[in-house]
């Protein structure tokens, strides 16, 4: 009984689970992937290249599953769907354990070309601010859309 009291604070207070639904992190995590966060997230323990749950900035109830490209200070632009993260091309070689970033347009009349999610002017991220990118870049809502998001929207930190 004690036992089972221990693992639901744990769970309620320090880690909760959480199940893919979208496409957005494919080839690194599938649909119906169960991923679980952990909730405390501060400065000191958020690190480029991290899996984050937030709330979505724009749509009540909705979450965004992304990889932190930008921290606080960072200059970030999109040039030709590549993120320059200080003037430097990110390094994706770590990116879905060997797999490499998916970039399909299916976006019809208006294709990556002509769209300014993936060709920006430079961006200076605010003290609290993250760039966030989802893998699947040609299949998701992320920075490019809604713009940095705030610590205070980050829910939970994968691991």
């Amino acid at each position: 009984m004690i036992g089972l009291s221990i693992a639901i604070l744990i769970r309620s207070f320090l880690f909760f689970p959480f199940t893919l639904e979208t496409k957005d992190m494919l080839p690194t995590y599938s649909p119906g992937k169960r991923i679980y966060f952990h909730r405390f997230v501060n400065r000191s323990n958020l690190y480029l290249g991290d899996l984050v749950l937030v709330k979505h900035p724009t749509q009540e109830g909705k979450v965004v599953f992304s990889r932190i490209s930008g921290k606080p200070g960072d200059t970030v632009q999109m040039k030709n769907k590549i993120l320059y993260r200080n003037n430097h091309p990110e390094d994706i070689s770590g990116v879905g354990s060997g797999f490499t970033l998916q970039f399909e347009d299916k976006r019809g009349a208006f294709p990556s070309s002509f769209s300014g999610r993936d060709n920006g002017e430079p961006l200076i991220l605010k003290d609290r601010d993250y760039f966030l990118l989802c893998d699947n870049r040609d299949s998701c809502s992320d920075s490019r859309d809604f713009g940095p998001i705030p610590i205070e929207n980050i829910l939970g930190k994968a691991f």
